[in-house]
């Protein structure tokens, strides 16, 4: 039986900040800019003891505690953090896989087997080495799948250790809220309590079934095994790359300054290269982003010719992409992603079309092959002969061609 744990930074960037600002600890600060418009990305666990929790406007976190302390994110220590912990983690395993910034997934039952150790133990390991060298708290499930494993690592927070097995899953899992359970979103939910299926052992009931199917769809089997305990997906390694490099920014007032805009553009470029280059990654793919209100928002990308991390690219085509699809609607928030992201040594360099060896050799090929077209056509008097390539051209240079070819 696999032994899968699942390790969960426990309020992440709250814990970030208190890390490196000891001055911070013990106060009830949120991550968020301080506009009138700032939504809170974390807040610390003395701040939720004032009823305040991530997505929640700032206003209103101010309301519920006078003395807040605001932080402003400060995303590269949050990376680094993160690379960290991950490392600390891929210690005992290297199969892992990183499911966000401050959580993972890591097999570790060969580890466990190899050391002859109880998986508690390791747990309890690994918090102290997290807490000894990065001053984070973290949260274990300990189970013999990923579901169960996430289920557990939400059951003690902070420093908790959950776990969950095959003879107990029923009395963790079953009698918790169905919209408690992992994969059960804020719309799903209330369709489930209507067909009253209100708790996670509501769905594991097989007379249910047959009713979850037209929520679920072709996922309804899945979400019933997970209910049942069973979860056949194994840990995605390949998940761990990076695809893309990304950076957005929400306005403090909604604009139609298209000359603002695209100042901000030229600012995210910036920083998306800057974080490309820091990290020898590089690109094909550059996509913006476009939000109107919370609700409406419009995104593009193009795919350009070479891999790149340069500035003047990614700023031409987010300029590019920007002008074919605003219409001059106010806008609340603008972002730049650099997509299909590879590291610069695995980056397999094609031969320039210039490269002037090759263009030689292209350039022999093209004349041996038209004087082979030209003898057949002249010696064989009805046959037509044109290269495949001669079809996607224009119909006049065809037309030309074939004329020269006949004359």
């Amino acid at each position: 039986m696999q032994i899968i744990f699942h390790v969960d930074l426990n309020a992440f960037y709250a814990s970030a900040e208190t890390s490196s600002q000891p001055s911070l600890k013990g106060k009830p600060i949120v991550i968020c800019g301080e506009s009138r418009r700032s939504i809170i990305t974390t807040a610390s666990y003395e701040a939720r003891k004032y009823g305040i929790h991530s997505a929640m406007p700032l206003f209103k976190a101010k309301e519920l505690c006078p003395h807040l302390v605001i932080v402003p994110p400060h995303f590269e220590l949050y990376k680094t953090l993160s690379e960290k912990f991950f490392n600390i983690i891929s210690t005992f395993s290297q199969e892992l896989e990183v499911a966000s910034i401050d959580e993972c997934y890591v097999d570790l039952t060969n580890y466990i087997q190899m050391h002859y150790q109880n998986p508690y133990d390791v747990a309890i390991e690994i918090q102290k080495r997290v807490f000894a060298e990065l001053k984070l708290q973290c949260s274990i499930g300990i189970a013999p799948n990923k579901f169960l494993a996430k289920m557990a690592s939400d059951m003690q927070k902070p420093m908790g250790i959950t776990v969950i097995t095959n003879q107990n899953y029923k009395q963790k899992i079953w009698p918790l809220p169905i919209e408690n359970m992992f994969g059960i979103g804020k719309k799903t939910a209330p369709k489930l309590i209507e067909l009253g299926i209100v708790r996670i052992g509501d769905l594991a009931k097989y007379e249910n079934y047959e009713k979850i199917k037209p929520i679920f769809g072709k996922n309804a089997l899945i979400y019933y095994q997970k209910a049942n305990g069973k979860d056949y997906s194994k840990i995605n390694v390949a998940h761990n790359e990076l695809k893309s490099i990304g950076n957005s920014t929400t306005f403090e007032r909604d604009s139609q300054d298209e000359e603002f805009i695209k100042s901000v553009f030229r600012d995210l470029a910036q920083e998306v290269s800057s974080r490309a280059k820091k990290r020898d990654l590089v690109g094909n793919s550059i996509s913006i982003t476009l939000k109107y209100t919370r609700e409406k928002s419009k995104a593009k990308q193009m795919i350009i010719d070479d891999y790149t991390q340069d500035f003047d690219t990614i700023y031409a085509t987010s300029l590019l992409l920007f002008e074919s699809i605003y219409g001059g609607e106010m806008l609340r928030l603008v972002g730049i992603s650099l997509n299909n992201v590879k590291h610069v040594e695995e980056l397999q360099q094609q031969i320039s079309l210039f490269d002037h060896t090759q263009l030689q050799a292209s350039k022999k090929e093209i004349n041996e092959t038209d004087e082979v077209i030209h003898r057949l056509n002249s010696s064989l008097p009805g046959l037509k002969v044109m290269k495949a390539s001669d079809l996607i051209e224009p119909q006049s240079t065809i037309q030309k061609k074939y004329l020269e070819n006949n004359e």
